[in-house]
């Protein structure tokens, strides 16, 4: 004759069993939350496997090359954003993807040629510095390696130059190699947003210059 457990056991037991399933439903619904503030509003095929693509009606990334590899009847479809070559011939991504489903959307975006339909209005993305790298050389009008991580999803690398005008932000782009023009690789439409993102890297840049002064 099996032994019945009492009552007054189980049901503590069956509590903590639904305050734990409960708190995995909203842990899990704050984590969609969190991984989907970033929006593809726009996509445009700019030349053969090159793609730029538009985040919250904010920031446009263009030259993204896309990849496809078939492995017997699958295609496998990879995006490369751009990347900074230097003399050394090392290579410096300028844009990396910290999230695999956003990832994930920006092929899907990509391959279908169909932006992400958003009811609501998008919202501006949360912002903060990432890297942050003096560039010591006192004769060069660069000064600081940057990046910016939104909503912790998405990293896009930046420079802090200092020209006869004081310093400035240098977002990724590059030298045209016909006609020596810069091509700007990292656009943004909202000048209100960009000068909220810069004002922020300057002020740690001001800091940083103030304390070299006083040592």
């Amino acid at each position: 004759m099996k032994e019945q457990i009492p009552r007054y056991i189980l049901l503590p037991q069956r509590k903590f069993i639904i305050m734990f399933v409960m708190f995995t439903l909203c842990s899990s619904l704050l984590y969609n939350q969190t991984t989907t503030k970033i929006y593809i509003t726009d996509v445009q095929k700019t030349a053969e496997n090159l793609y730029s693509i538009t985040l919250n009606d904010l920031i446009i990334i263009k030259e993204i090359k896309v990849k496809k590899t078939k492995i017997g009847q699958r295609e496998i479809v990879n995006i490369e954003f751009p990347t900074y070559i230097s003399k050394r011939g090392k290579a410096y991504p300028q844009v990396t993807i910290l999230d695999k489903n956003l990832n994930d959307k920006i092929i899907k975006v990509i391959t279908s040629g169909k932006p992400e339909t958003v009811s609501a209005t998008t919202v501006q993305p949360k912002f903060k510095i990432g890297k942050y790298s003096p560039y010591r050389r006192s004769t060069s009008s660069l000064k600081v390696f940057a990046s910016i991580i939104f909503d912790d999803v998405i990293e896009i690398e930046c420079k802090i130059m200092h020209g006869r005008r004081g310093p400035w932000i240098s977002w990724p782009s590059r030298k045209d190699e016909t006609t020596g023009k810069w091509v700007k690789q990292v656009v943004f439409k909202s000048k209100e947003y960009q000068k909220q993102i810069e004002q922020e890297l300057l002020n740690r840049y001001k800091v940083g210059v103030e304390e070299e002064v006083e040592e």
